[in-house]
């Protein structure tokens, strides 16, 4: 393992503990609680912001996924012209791998917003925003 892969791993620890934390307590507490609270016209009432935060939402995911695709690509096309210039090939492998990882955190986002609109939509608290 690299020196950078260690440096950083306690720390993505850290944040993947307190994201699994912060997930727990929605999908026990937190909609448990709201729902009691929701008055009973503001579903209907908040239904056009609903959908409109839900198109914007899979907008944005949907054009960061094109992008990292296009920078995986543009990373491809890099390596191939390089040649046997290795600094111009090192440039494009880091895109490609740049390109990846952006790929990766656009998917989890994805995964993410849909997990958290399904626990809103299955305790009543907004409606289905497709």
């Amino acid at each position: 393992m690299s020196r950078r892969t260690r440096a950083f791993t306690p720390t993505y620890l850290a944040l993947i503990a307190a994201s699994a934390a912060v997930l727990l307590l929605l999908i026990v507490v937190g909609p448990v609680v709201a729902a009691d609270s929701v008055p009973p016209g503001a579903q209907e009432a908040l239904a056009p912001v609903t959908k409109m935060l839900g198109t914007l939402v899979a907008i944005a995911i949907g054009l960061g996924i094109t992008i990292c695709g296009a920078v995986i690509v543009w990373g491809g096309i890099e390596k191939t012209v390089a040649g046997a210039n290795a600094d111009a090939e090192h440039r494009a492998q880091k895109r490609i791998t740049n390109g990846i990882t952006g790929l990766v955190w656009m998917i989890l986002a994805g995964v993410i917003v849909s997990t958290i609109t399904a626990i809103a939509i299955a305790y009543g608290l907004i409606a289905p925003p497709f």
